[in-house]
Formats: structure tokens, sequence, C-alpha cells
């Protein structure tokens, strides 16, 4: 019986072999090959059984049992479902009388191979021969107690004779088919890995085998992309065969010293391709080990960063020279510059900053476009480029802004200077010469600034500064011309920053008030005041604009200082509307163009109006010609928009800007303001007294109000009143003063002076565009 058992569990472990054909071929097939794995599995069963011994009754024994439970252990619950299955319609259809204790068997090895499986997974038993034999023990004995529970007094001996027989072969079984498919499932692992490896080892970068005496044992397709090197070209040789010659012996060295004590090593090294080309890469390199610690190879990586290195030479020079030029730009030149004031320091030997500018480059732009202009700009920098030494070094900071270092010029100041003066001179005449574009002819012009330096006492930026500010000063004396840096040009742009601090602070403070000049109508009835700006500055005292408002300009704060005297304007319209005497004064703004195009200006203009309670038909606006030509379509929009409320406007310096007819028609304007230049000189000059008469004649046609500003002298207020100008404003009734002043004065001469503010206020209200305050803010 032994004997038999031992063909009958030979047979099935032999069929099992079939199992590790589909574990290869189609384990990985997904649902597949989990099928085909529970129908072999089965099959292999029935085989069995049909094999099997059969005692009386139909009670048959075989190793269907050792079958099942690996099924379920190696293949997982649906391949021991599939195949107990199977197994389980053939034991049926065999039937006898032991047919349920068959039954019991395929569905106990079924289960206890399930319970093998669960615990193993959670690593609570391990899968090895001794587990596996344990296993089979105590599913068999399960079996027999099982099988003896289900027999008759019968059959009890001949089971009992044949479970014992099953003890002795099958637990040996169960490990013989258990460390079978332990190694089937080994080989199936070790061959994925090995085609993971051999996928890997086809990557984008360049892979490089050697043995530990650097003899080339494997590379891969893209070393020979890398390289242009076939395997069998390289195969055999010594990794130095890449070898550029760039490095030398230390580098070589250093990098098997660190191999030698870490297993590793990378960095940026140059090789040579097989067409002798040289090349950056980056290089990394791993030593291997054996279990007994002895090193058997080494593993490199290579990247090609041939464009890697090329990009991140482009990006530096996109960093440091100019792209329309190619010259270098800013920040090269202060890297010059710093290196320069190093040496200076050391050699006491002077070094100079050129800061060339061309004179009418914009209006060559403006009339020939952009593209001549670039043109135009790259001829200039090959002039300047052959005009210089090659120590010398030439930078394009933008626009017609060029700038020259000239280097080791002399130890004396003096000498430094003349010969730093030289070399402007023969920019100036290189640059001076004619330049031809077809049949277009163009002569340039250049203003230059200089400045010298043997130390480092002033950064680079502030060297530039000082060559910057010599040429503006060029600029300034006509053009065309050479100007050193004179440290008080420096000394003025640092008071021009503290005064733009103080204007910061004193907006802060509310230090900037409003002052009042007279103006009065043809009859020398007094109809306001014109608000000049004043700064009450706690340590200078009473500034005029003169003094803060073009940096103020400069600075972009003068909108500030205009809505503050908007404010206040209409704070004093809301104080003069309580008193009868005042109740009919009007006040007019004078606006700047920053602060007229603002997008929210109308808004702040109401809520102003609307807190201080004046009246909006009180308020006139003066606005420069200069101001509209920059938007007139945005300019007429928001005056339409201001005059729904009753606002007013005036133009102011009539006649010193672009007057043109088309603006004052479509404008909606109330009056004319006479610049005071032609009323100074309207008595001597016969060209501004016609200038005047034209104005007056205009603004008649136009239904419009003239008052013409800085009238002086009884003479000139007689000869305006002739002309047939209505409104006058100057020193001959009144200097700016503060409103305290102006109001007292009013009163004092309200009964006897031609200053006088009209009482009668019905005539006042039918007149009103006739009593009208100009406030203004001077600019």
């Amino acid at each position: 019986m032994i004997l038999h058992l031992i063909q009958n569990a030979a047979l099935l472990l032999s069929l099992c072999c079939l199992q590790s054909i589909n574990n290869r071929f189609l384990g990985s097939n997904g649902n597949a090959g989990t099928f085909i794995s529970g129908l072999l599995y089965g099959l292999t069963c029935v085989i069995g059984m049909m094999s099997a011994i059969e005692l009386e009754g139909g009670w048959i024994f075989d190793a269907r049992s050792v079958v099942l439970s690996m099924a379920a252990i190696f293949g997982g619950p649906l391949v021991a479902v599939i195949a107990g299955f199977i197994a389980a319609i053939y034991r049926f259809w065999l039937g006898g009388a032991g047919m349920w204790g068959g039954m019991s068997v395929i569905v106990l090895a079924v289960l206890l191979g399930w319970a093998y499986r669960y615990f193993h997974g959670r690593n609570k038993v391990e899968l090895g021969l001794w587990s596996l034999l344990l296993f089979g023990l105590l599913l068999h004995i399960l079996m027999l107690i099982n099988l003896l529970l289900q027999s008759t007094a019968h059959t009890t001996g001949m089971v009992m004779q044949a479970g014992v027989a099953t003890l002795l072969v099958m637990p040996i079984a169960t490990v013989w088919l258990g460390w079978m498919l332990i190694n089937i499932a080994r080989l199936a692992r070790d061959e994925q890995e090995l085609r993971i490896a051999a996928t890997a080892f086809e990557i984008r970068q360049g892979l490089l085998i050697t043995d530990p005496d650097s003899y080339i044992l494997r590379v891969n397709r893209a070393f020979s992309a890398i390289t242009g090197y076939q395997a069998n070209e390289v195969i055999g040789q010594k990794s130095s065969i890449l070898s550029s010659g760039r490095h030398d012996a230390a580098f070589y060295r250093n990098m098997w010293q660190q191999l030698t004590a870490t297993d590793r090593w990378q960095g940026e090294i140059w090789n040579q391709r097989k067409n002798g080309e040289i090349y950056p890469e980056w290089l990394s390199i791993v030593g291997v080990r054996n279990t007994e610690g002895q090193l058997t190879h080494y593993v490199a990586s290579m990247d090609d960063v041939t464009k890697r290195k090329a990009a991140e030479a482009r990006i530096r020079h996109l960093a440091l020279f100019d792209t329309l030029t190619d010259l270098p730009n800013r920040n090269l030149l202060l890297e010059r510059v710093q290196y320069a004031t190093d040496t200076g320091a050391r050699s006491k030997r002077y070094a100079a900053l050129l800061f060339l500018n061309f004179d009418g480059f914009k209006s060559i732009n403006d009339l020939h476009g952009r593209q001549f202009g670039d043109q135009l700009l790259c001829r200039i920098a090959t002039r300047l480029s052959n005009a210089l030494r090659s120590s010398d070094t030439l930078a394009r900071l933008g626009a017609d802004e060029f700038v020259v270092m000239v280097e080791s010029l002399d130890d004396d100041r003096q000498e430094a200077a003349s010969k730093a003066e030289q070399c402007a001179l023969h920019l100036k005449r290189v640059l001076g010469k004619l330049y031809r574009f077809n049949e277009l002819e163009l002569h340039s012009r250049v203003s230059i600034g200089i400045t010298l330096f043997n130390d480092a006492e002033h950064t680079g930026d502030e060297l530039i500064q000082q060559a910057e500010l010599a040429m503006h000063q060029a600029k300034a004396a006509g053009k065309d011309t050479i100007r050193f840096f004179d440290p008080a040009m420096q000394e003025a742009v640092s008071a021009q920053l503290r005064l733009e601090e103080d204007i910061r602070r004193g907006l802060q403070a509310e230090e900037f008030m409003p002052y009042l000049q007279p103006q009065l109508d043809a009859r020398g009835r007094v109809l306001g005041a014109e608000v000049l700006a004043r700064w009450q500055h706690p340590q200078r005292g009473l500034l005029t604009p003169g003094v803060f408002i073009e940096v103020a300009e400069q600075a972009g704060m003068v909108e500030q200082i205009d809505l503050q005297m908007l404010y206040q304007a209409c704070h004093q319209l809301a104080l003069w509307r309580r008193e009868p005497a005042t109740a009919s004064l009007s006040l007019a703004v004078n606006l700047s163009a920053r602060l007229l195009y603002q997008p929210d200006f109308i808004d702040q203009l109401l809520h102003i109006l609307a807190q201080s309670g004046a009246n909006p038909q009180r308020l006139k606006l003066e606005l420069t010609e200069t101001i509209l030509i920059d938007d007139m379509s945005v300019a007429i929009a928001r005056m339409h928009q201001l005059r729904e409320h009753g606002i007013r406007f005036s133009i102011d310096d009539f006649g010193t800007g672009y007057s043109s007819l088309a603006y004052l028609q479509k404008l909606p304007l109330d009056q004319l303001k006479i610049d005071q230049s032609f009323v100074r000189d309207m008595i001597e000059d016969e060209h501004s007294l016609a200038i005047i008469r034209a104005i007056c004649a205009l603004a008649d046609s136009l239904q419009l109000e003239v008052i013409a500003e800085g009238v002086e002298t009884e003479a000139q207020h007689a000869m305006l009143q002739d002309i047939g100008c209505g409104y006058f404003q100057g020193y001959l009734f009144g200097r700016p003063m503060p409103l305290d002043e102006f109001e007292r004065l009013l009163m004092a001469n309200q009964p006897k002076s031609p200053l006088k503010i009209s009482s009668d206020q019905s005539k006042s209200e039918q007149n009103t565009d006739n009593e009208m305050i100009t406030v203004r803010a001077r600019r």
C-alpha cells in the first residue's frame, strides 16, 4: 500500500511540473494565468484519483490533499477554489461509501492551505522545508481523524491501515511539492528581476561595467550613442580609452582615493568620443562587492551634459551681455569696475568711466522707427569697439547709453584726467563721422560724462551714477560736449534725496498750506484769490514752490500736494458760504496731469466736496494746455463728468503751450488765463501785445472770460482794460498772503478801496461766472 501511495504521489508531483510552465509563461497574465493554474491543479487531482488506491466500499486514498493544499498556498484562494471544484465534481461522480469523506478531504486541504497562506502573508509562519513538513503532518492527521469519524465499524480498520500509510508518505510529498513550487516561484522572480535589470540597463544614461582593474566588461546602447564606440570596440579595453587628456594625474589620483575609501565617486569630467571630440559629462561610479566584501565590479553611469553646459553658458551670456549689441551689460560692467577698483587701490593708478548718451536719438527712433534705431545702435557699438583698446571695457546700459571703462591711465590725477579727456575726444571724432543707410545719411552727436577713480571708496553703482550726472551736465551745457564729475553735483543729488524724504514727511504732517493772491474785475471788485502752495518747513521756514515742486513731481508726490490744496480750498468754500459777504465767492484748483488722469480722481473730488459741504458751482479747476495734449479724449470725458456736477474749468498760462482752436471748441471751458510772460512784456514788445489782443478777441468770440496774471503796474492795468481784458491778478493788487491776512485785507478795504467785495447778492447770483475766486496750487 505504501509503495502504491508513493507511486501515486510521484505521478501527481510529476503532473504538477506543468504548473512551472504555467507560472513562467502565464503567471503574470492576470485572470487567464489564474484560471489555467487552477485547471492544472484540478486535472492533476482527477488523474491522481483515477490511479488511486480504492478500498472496499468506495474509499479512495491518493495525493489530492497535497496538490490542493499547495494550490491554496502558492496559487491563492481563486486557484484553490477552481482546483477543488474540479476535484469535488470528479469525486462526486465516482461516488461510493467514501464519497463524503473524500469531499471533506478536498475542503480540509483547501481551507488549511488558505490558513497557511494567510499566516505566511503576515509573517506568522515561514515557508521552508520544516514548516512544510509540519504542515503536511497536521493536514494528514486531521484528514485521518476526519475519515475515522465518518467510517463504520466495518471500515475503520481498513481506513486506519490506509491512513497510517498516508501519514508516512504524504507529509514528505507535501515537502517535495512545496519545495518544487518554491523553486519555481524563485526562478520566476529571478527571471523577472533579470528582465527588469536588462530593461534598466538600457536607460538614457550611458552605463559601463568594468572589473576591479578597470577593464570594460559590458556597455549599454546609450554608452555607444554618447561615445560613438560600439560594444565590441571597447569590451576588454581599459576605461582610460575615453580619457580626454584635460585632467592631470592629481585629478585621477583623488578620484581613485575616494573610490577606494567609499566605493563611490561622482563629478563632472571631460571625456573624449571616438571621433576625437572632447565633451563634458557627469560621471557616477559605484563599486560592487560580493558577500565576502571583495570588490568584483565597478558600475559607472554617465550623462552627456554638453547641452546643459551650453544652456548654462547661454543663460550667463544673457545675464551679462546686451542682447542687441552683444556688449557687456550693467551686471558685467559692475564686475569689471569692482576688479578695476581693487587693482587701482593697489597700483594707485587712476581709471575712468565715460558715460555716453547720443543727442537726439529719440527723434531718430520716432522719425525712422525702432528697427532703424537698433541698426544705428549696432553701428555705434561697432565703431566704439574698434576705437578702444583690448584692455578697455565697453558696455551698453540701455537705449542709447554706453559706458566705457579705461584702466591704468596714470597715478597723477591731473594727467589721468587729461588722458581720459583725450579718449573722450577721440570717441567723439569717431562717432561724429557720417552714417550711411542706403540713401539715408546721418550724423550723430554725443554728450560724455567722465568720472575718475583709483580706490574702493565708491561702489560700482555710485561711480556709474557719477559719470551719468556728468553726462547730464554736458547736455545742460549745450550737448555734444564733455564734462567731468563735480562732487558738488553729487551733493545736489543727495540734497534732492533728502528733500524727497522731507516732502514725504511734510505731507504726512500736513505742513503744506494755501497762500492767496487777490483777483479783481474791471470795476476793481475783488473776486477772490489764487491759492499758491507754501510749505511751512519746521527747520527751513516758509518755502515757495520753486524750492520743492520740481522734486515733488520727479518723486511722484505732486498729486498729493494738489489734493491737499484742493481739500483746503473746498473747506474754505464751505466756511465762506456761511457769511453773506463771502457767500458768492467761488474757488478753482489747478490740477497736475498725474492727478487729472488718475482713475479714481473724479470719485475723490466728489467725496471732498460732499465731505466739506462746499458748493460745486463755486469751484473752478485750472488746467494747462500740455496736460490736455497728453490724452485729449480722456480729458474731455472727465471734464464733462465734472461739469455735470457744476464744476467749471479754466485754461491756465494760455498761449504758452500748444494752443489749438480744435480743443477750445471741444472742451467745456469757462475762462482763458493770459500768461504773465505776455503781460510783463506787453508795453515794450508789440508781439506780446498782439498775442494778448488775439486772446481777448478769441475769448470774446467763444464767450469765454479772460483773466491776466502778473499785472504789476498801472500802465499794464490800463492797457489791459483798453484791450478788453475783464479780470486781473498781480502784485499791483496784492502779493500772496495767508488766508487770515487776505480776509482782513478784504474787510479793511471794503468801503474805500478799489479792493472790494460786492454786497449786492442778487447781482452776484446773476453773474456767477464773473465772480469766481481762482484757487490754484501754483507750480
